[in-house]
């Protein structure tokens, strides 16, 4: 069996960037759930960008998500894709914040 949950306060680094999973999950009943990170390195934004939407948590940018989703026949799978935003708030930190859809 293999456990795939995201464990809130879990702190870990990977490549040289810090995060550490503040929330997981709804924060409202029937919601979309939430996988917030903060995210500390002295690594280019670039590269921290790359760590986190490939090692830390899987998932598109929120642009692109958003052009998928608005095209006509939008297909499910591309509709309930975990999509990201990415936010520099200086001193090498970061917020690191992963939406996916509600689907119950």
């Amino acid at each position: 069996m293999t456990i795939t949950a995201h464990i809130d306060r879990q702190t870990d680094t990977i490549n040289g960037v810090k995060f550490t999973n503040t929330h997981s999950g709804q924060k409202r009943a029937y919601g979309d759930s939430y996988y917030e990170y903060d995210v500390s390195s002295d690594l280019p934004a670039e590269e921290v960008e790359k760590v986190c939407r490939e090692r830390i948590y899987k998932a598109i940018p929120h642009a692109e998500w958003q052009a998928d989703y608005r095209k006509p026949g939008c297909s499910m799978g591309d509709a309930f894709r975990p999509h990201y935003t990415f936010k520099a708030l200086g001193g090498g930190k970061y917020s690191y914040v992963v939406t996916c859809l509600y689907t119950d």
